[in-house]
């Protein structure tokens, strides 16, 4: 694995003000920003700012649900139950273990922190939620599927995050929610040019600061020591929970971002909202009926909607299979963990046989691995490998690589 040098390369491009300051010419509460931005004294004598890493009373016996994550989060793992006190010591225990904690803000911490002044506002429906993990711990590219604006709390420790707008999803080889892009293989100069090309914000987020991440944007995350966050994600309007009810997709990602009006919660195309959700919920005569038609509509309405967007097809070179042997014998590593040719120059024609007999093989030998893809969202059933396109089936062969690495590791 290749890691980020220091905190010192990191792009530190996104840009740090003081809330007083700058919310005090904002007219929309709660305020809501195109780009990433960071607060410097958002939460500024917040009894919360005062915990601390280790040995802190107000801490050590919370209940967590701790994870130990896998690369990539290709396998689901256990949750364990432990107390804070009890995780320090399995951090001191197992260093090397990624031991990684996501849950709602225990009743104990809720107390020690409320809506800053600025972001007050009657019948306010957000939710709190803490981060912990320890240092080395590295969150894959993905953006959040509940469409929601974020903003996190630093409250010990230092994370490095890389954010990328929602416009540039093409590029980053989207798989559900998640790139398939191993952002964490990068040598440092193509992880600079990688951040260049998709103008890529970047920063180290320190103790009482406060980054605001749009909905939907992309982000990557790397624990640069023991750190905990404190996440306050704002409320929803009624449509963006509907479109966190559909199957995840970088097309509904944008669509989203487009067809809603931020000031007034409102939609901005009737006509296409509703062409959109009646497409996913018209009774079908199969599941792939349904798969088929609702694909189309996305695909139809991200032309029409998500303008700003990229269209067209945008293949990384890491699918060239000519290329990976090259990088083989080098001895370097592609973008992708495992990336696998998609077969010939254009990503849209139809499986070809060699990737079927590769997926099948593939299945063979770990006949315990489920085939997820966008498919199992409306039926629980899979897709026919003969449906998939090329660049799916390239996708789904990387897929079940890292599966199969996991799984016998």
């Amino acid at each position: 694995m290749v890691e980020f040098e220091t905190a010192d390369d990191c792009l530190e491009n996104i840009p740090r003000v003081r809330a007083q300051d700058y919310l005090a010419n904002q007219s929309l509460l709660p305020p809501i920003f195109a780009e990433p931005i960071i607060f410097t004294d958002l939460f500024s004598r917040q009894p919360i700012l005062k915990l601390s890493e280790y040995q802190d009373s107000m801490l050590s016996s919370i209940s967590l649900g701790v994870i130990k994550i896998a690369e990539n989060f290709t396998r689901k793992s256990k949750t364990l139950k432990c107390t804070y006190r009890e995780y320090l010591e399995s951090v001191r225990l197992n260093p090397d273990f990624c031991l990684w904690c996501e849950q709602p803000l225990p009743n104990e911490l809720c107390k020690l922190i409320s809506m800053p002044g600025p972001l007050e506002q009657p019948d306010y429906n957000a939710s709190w939620y803490m981060f912990l993990s320890n240092a080395k711990t590295q969150l894959s590219l993905h953006f959040d599927i509940d469409f929601r604006h974020n903003l996190m709390l630093q409250l010990f420790g230092t994370k490095r995050y890389v954010l990328i707008s929602p416009r540039y999803s093409k590029r980053l080889i989207p798989y559900f929610n998640f790139s398939l892009l191993a952002l964490k293989n990068f040598e440092k100069a193509e992880k600079r040019e990688f951040l260049k090309y998709n103008k890529a914000f970047e920063c180290v987020l320190h103790p009482a600061e406060t980054l605001f991440i749009p909905k939907s944007w992309w982000h990557y995350i790397e624990y640069l020591d023991l750190s905990m966050s404190v996440s306050l994600r704002y409320a929803r309007t009624p449509f963006d929970k509907g479109f966190a009810l559909l199957p995840r997709s970088y097309l509904l990602q944008n669509i989203a971002n487009d067809i809603i009006e931020e000031r007034s919660g409102s939609v901005l195309f009737p006509s296409q909202f509703k062409e959109l959700f009646d497409s996913y919920y018209r009774e079908s005569a199969n599941p792939l009926e349904l798969y088929k038609r609702f694909y189309d509509t996305k695909k139809k309405l991200y032309r029409e909607i998500s303008t700003a967007s990229l269209q067209g097809t945008y293949v990384n070179d890491a699918f060239n299979l000519e290329l990976r042997r090259i990088r083989s014998r080098k001895g370097q590593m592609g973008p992708l963990s495992q990336p696998i040719a998609y077969e010939g120059s254009n990503p849209d024609k139809p499986i070809s046989n060699r990737q079927m007999k590769l997926i099948a093989q593939l299945a063979r030998r770990n006949p315990s691995i489920c085939l997820d893809t966008e498919f199992c969202a409306y039926s629980g059933q899979r897709k026919k490998l003969e449906d998939f396109t090329r660049l799916e089936a390239a996708q789904v062969v990387d897929l079940l690589l890292n599966l199969s690495s996991h799984h016998h590791h």
